[in-house]
């Protein structure tokens, strides 16, 4: 029997094969803060150095934290990284697919996690960057179990967003 389709995991971004979260970070990401690096001293007892706000993640950390998202049914974060489209996208795949009839992004995410669980599908995925611009990334995705995709990813809403675009290999 043939693994579940990865988009519709990360299509899912999804039960399908490749592919996301908010303009914003999620519960689930958790800022770094300033403590986080400490000010540099020197012995000349020299003004401490100022830290500041360490940049958004970058597109290949944000499929993996979304990926994590949606094995761990953290609907929130795995819903909220995927743009509209791409959810509904993923939910009618999953439907055609199971016959489930489900009507929800949250649904999708819990029943494809306790799919993944209930399979001991490993949670293993090798993630290479195949191209970059300033708002939009495409990403090749292969899963443990062999099934790949690529993802693509836009930053036009100020976060990068898994997208509609993303596709099966």
């Amino acid at each position: 029997m043939r693994s579940p389709r990865p988009l519709l995991l990360a299509a899912l971004a999804g039960s399908a094969v490749v592919l996301s979260a908010c303009t914003g970070p999620t519960a689930s990401e958790t800022a770094p803060s300033a403590s986080a690096s400490p000010a540099a001293v020197s012995p000349s007892a020299a003004p401490a150095a100022t830290t500041t706000a360490s940049p958004e993640p970058g597109p290949v950390a944000r499929f993996e934290s979304w990926w994590t998202a949606v094995r761990a049914a953290d609907t929130v974060a795995a819903c909220g990284a995927l743009t509209e489209p791409l959810q509904q996208r993923m939910i009618q795949e999953y439907n055609a697919a199971t016959g489930a009839g489900i009507a929800d992004c949250a649904t999708l995410i819990a029943q494809t996690s306790a799919l993944y669980a209930a399979t001991g599908m490993s949670a293993d995925v090798d993630v290479e960057l195949a191209s970059e611009t300033a708002t939009e990334v495409v990403l090749n995705v292969t899963y443990a179990g062999g099934d790949c995709g690529t993802v693509h990813l836009d930053r036009t809403s100020g976060s990068w967003m898994l997208t509609d675009l993303s596709r099966e290999c």
